[in-house]
């Protein structure tokens, strides 16, 4: 069985120039301090709040941003278990 979360790579957009990384919802995601740190988490909350519930959105930018951080560290990341 496949993750759903299947090819996640391909759904943002890495410039390591400018050290941004964009999600395909519009979600920017900077490498600080070797942390990644949303540039616009709150409106991408509300966003994913109307669509997958609120109680969801917190933990779906939180997963976004360390998404976005690692491929900022690692352009050629094949996800979290390798």
């Amino acid at each position: 069985m496949t993750s759903k979360h299947k090819l996640w790579q391909a759904r943002w957009d890495v410039d390591q120039h400018a050290n941004l990384a964009t999600h395909d919802n519009g979600l920017r995601v900077r490498l600080q301090d070797g942390e990644g740190v949303a540039e616009n988490a709150e409106e991408i909350a509300l966003t994913l709040a109307a669509v997958h519930g609120e109680h969801n959105a917190a933990a779906m930018v939180q997963r976004l941003v360390r998404e976005g951080a690692q491929l900022l560290i690692d352009p050629f990341s094949r996800g979290w278990r390798g």
